[in-house]
């Protein structure tokens, strides 16, 4: 004997009572493998307990119930108490889902740029007051000092102009 078989006396002492070929079969392996006894003595004691606990009341409509519920789901009829019963359509194969995922992502990734940089002209008229300043005395490129005598603006002004987040 060997694990299927052990398995599979495991499975079928599960659902019935061993015959007395398989419970000696049983015997065999259990004194091959002493370390599955325990394991073999709670499944046992388990499977006695739980043959004596009553049948559960089942509903008198418990029939027609899996039968609509069967037919409902291979008709393919969304289930309308689900609020989210139209996103299921949507999302019902996982690749469709992810390329919406995906195409959701880089709009809103899009649009968070769009609207946080600067339009184009505020740059460009930043551009030109800086350049009108600096360029009255062309000396200020060549001399770090000169640089330096420049009046100080605020930082945050500077970081508008140079358009560079702090």
């Amino acid at each position: 004997m060997n694990e299927v078989d052990y398995q599979e006396l495991r499975e079928a002492g599960w659902r019935r009572k061993l015959t007395p070929a398989e419970a000696a079969r049983l015997q065999g392996w259990l004194a091959l493998h002493p370390e599955q006894q325990m394991e073999w003595e709670a499944e046992a004691g388990l499977n006695q307990l739980l043959s004596q606990l009553p049948d559960a009341p089942v509903a008198s409509n418990f029939t027609a119930r899996v039968l609509q519920e069967l037919n409902r789901e291979t008709a393919g009829v969304p289930d309308r108490a689900e609020p989210a019963g139209w996103l299921a359509r949507w999302f019902r194969r996982p690749a469709a889902g992810l390329a919406w995922a995906a195409v959701l992502m880089v709009a809103g990734w899009i649009g968070y740029h769009q609207f946080t940089k600067p339009s184009g002209t505020a740059q460009a008229h930043d551009l030109a007051v800086l350049f009108k300043t600096v360029g009255q005395e062309p000396s200020l490129f060549e001399d770090f000092d000169a640089i330096r005598k420049l009046p100080q603006a605020d930082d945050e002004e500077l970081y508008a102009v140079l358009n560079v987040q702090p």
